[in-house]
């Protein structure tokens, strides 16, 4: 693992303690976002699956993980 890979995987902000513990798990409660029905309109969309790095196309979408479950497998 190289210094830099290291510095990002133990940053503050990649670690669960960031947020307050609840119970005895100290399971972190985290705060729900503020967002309406407007913020989601022109929203643009894709599948995990349909992704392709070379592909500059769709460098504007957001990737979902709403699936079926076999397409899982192929992680």
């Amino acid at each position: 693992m190289t210094e830099e890979n290291r510095e990002y995987r133990t940053s503050q902000i990649m670690l669960r303690n960031q947020f307050h513990g609840k119970d005895k798990f100290k399971i972190p409660i985290i705060p729900k976002g503020n967002s309406g029905d407007k913020d989601f309109q022109n929203m643009l969309l894709i599948g995990f699956d349909r992704t392709n790095i070379r592909d500059e196309h769709h460098l504007n979408r957001m990737v979902h993980f709403f699936l079926y479950d076999y397409k899982f497998e192929r992680i």
